[in-house]
C-alpha cells in the first residue's frame, strides 16, 4: 500500500483504505467511480462482494492507502 500524493494517483478499479464520514470507520473498498462536482474530485466505491455501492460521495483527504501489489 502507498500513501497518495495527489487525487490524480487515484483511478477507477484501484483498492483503496479511506475513512468513512457515515460509518465513522475506515473501509477498504473499490473505486467503481471518479467525478467532479462543485467541492472538486469525488470517488464512487463498492466493496467487491457488495450488490451496491457505498452511500457517500468519497473525497481525496478521506484516502488514506492505494493497494499497489498482492503478494501471495
Amino acid at each position: 500500500e502507498i500513501e497518495p500524493a495527489s487525487a490524480s494517483e487515484i483511478n477507477v478499479g484501484d483498492i483503496v483504505a479511506y475513512d468513512s464520514v457515515i460509518a465513522n470507520s475506515r473501509i477498504v473498498h473499490r473505486v467503481i467511480e471518479r467525478g467532479e462536482d462543485e467541492e472538486g474530485t469525488y470517488y464512487i466505491l463498492k466493496g467487491d462482494n457488495n450488490k451496491y455501492k457505498d452511500p457517500e460521495k468519497v473525497r481525496f483527504n478521506q484516502i488514506k492507502r492505494v493497494l499497489v501489489a498482492i503478494i501471495y
